[in-house]
């Protein structure tokens, strides 16, 4: 009887490891199968997610690390310490511009007063490790040190990974400079690539957005982690930066218009800095010196001519945000000015408070409730800081 129990039990360990063998039996290929469970990929049939089609686009008002901000950085050889406080909001956005009002200085002259500016060039630095990715330089104050001073702004920029747009010395061509004041900075001889003689050439620098196919994760916390480093990327939304100063002379309308279609017809999205406008004023309006270029009108005009978004800066205080119909019928967002984010003009409450924006797009489609305004604060001359409370619910009613 012993026997029989004995021989019964070695059939049954046979039957355990040839079935086992049937079940994980090596395919053609060498991969390890199942027939019990049909292979139907990564949980796809159990989690449909979408295309990851949304991104952001940060904004910020006017950065200065000029005078008693340089000042500070170089004495306390910190020069991330203007931006620490909001560095965070910079880095969480795929995109971020900043409309850069002062040359970067190897050597940069330590002085709390002038209107001569310029910034230790080690800020562009701190500009990178803060999470900006693009530098808008057409402004009144850019020129403070020359092309010489402009051409080496852009180098420690780019040295950085930092793209500029605006003034530029960066071209394959000889260019011959318009003035400190002109829209634009240069003016190319004989025609060329990048414009024609007496048309205003403002640099266009473009990024690229990753649209990732999600559908192969297994949950939304992986997702969610994965959001800035695809794995699988299905397509990409070209986002374009151009910038103008409108500050000294009248804008040339039928010239802009041209370079506004060209570039437009270059991008999915584009981004146009301005610097214009009235300093010192809560309602945008047109310098007394240039009465014809009132901020409202054109920042609809650069609508219309194929603009996504304008940003304007400049009068040092933040002002409203407007929205204009494109011709597809399409309302796109005009920030007239944010204020100012880094600057050491602690002399009166408004040029101390601005706001950062922050836009989600999907796809290219921006709409007024995906628009997130982030009121700061400027204290100790020069270091920026969120604000909370009563101090950000007023800048929110008046923007309202």
């Amino acid at each position: 009887m012993k026997k029989w129990w004995l021989l019964l039990l070695l059939l049954l360990l046979l039957a355990v490891v040839l079935g086992g063998w049937f079940l994980l039996k090596e395919s053609p290929s060498g991969s390890v199968i199942s027939p019990l469970f049909p292979q139907s990929g990564p949980a796809q049939s159990r989690f449909k997610l979408p295309q990851r089609t949304e991104w952001t686009l940060l904004l910020t008002g006017d950065i200065i690390p000029a005078r008693v901000v340089n000042q500070k950085m170089v004495a306390k050889n910190d020069f991330n310490w203007p931006l620490v406080n909001i560095a965070p909001i910079l880095k969480d956005a795929d995109l971020t511009l900043i409309n850069l009002e002062s040359p970067l200085l190897v050597k940069c002259p330590i002085t709390n007063e002038g209107f001569k500016f310029c910034g230790d060039y080690r800020f562009a630095q701190a500009l990178a490790d803060s999470g900006v990715d693009v530098a808008n330089l057409a402004n009144n104050h850019s020129l403070n040190y020359g092309w010489e001073g402009l051409a080496e702004t852009e180098e420690h920029l780019q040295e950085m990974g930092i793209e500029t747009t605006g003034f530029t010395t960066n071209s394959p061509q000889p260019l011959l400079p318009r003035g400190e004041n002109s829209l634009s900075p240069f003016v190319r001889e004989g025609g060329g690539e990048l414009c024609q003689k007496d048309i205003y050439c403002s640099k266009l620098v473009t990024k690229n957005i990753q649209i990732c196919d999600l559908s192969h994760f297994n949950s939304p916390a992986q997702k969610y982690a994965i959001a800035r480093n695809c794995d699988s990327v299905v397509g990409t939304i070209k986002v374009g930066f151009i910038g103008y100063n409108a500050v000294g002379q009248t804008v040339d309308r039928e010239l802009v218009e041209q370079e506004i279609r060209a570039a437009d017809k270059q991008v999915d999205i584009l981004i146009l800095s301005v610097h214009w406008g009235k300093e010192y004023e809560r309602t945008p309006k047109s310098d007394p010196s240039l009465a014809s270029d009132d901020p409202k009108e054109l920042g609809r005009l650069f609508i219309d001519w194929g603009a996504d978004v304008v940003v304007g800066n400049h009068p040092h205080w933040y002002q409203s945000l407007d929205f204009a119909q494109d011709k597809k019928g399409k309302y796109k967002p005009i920030f007239y000015a944010l204020g100012n984010t880094i600057f050491d003009q602690e002399w009166s409450p408004e040029t101390k408070v601005g706001y950062l924006a922050k836009l989600k797009f999907v796809g290219t489609e921006i709409k007024r409730e995906n628009i997130e305004i982030i009121p700061i604060g400027i204290r100790d001359y020069g270091q920026a800081y969120v604000l909370e409370g009563k101090e950000k619910e007023k800048v929110l009613q008046e923007l309202d």
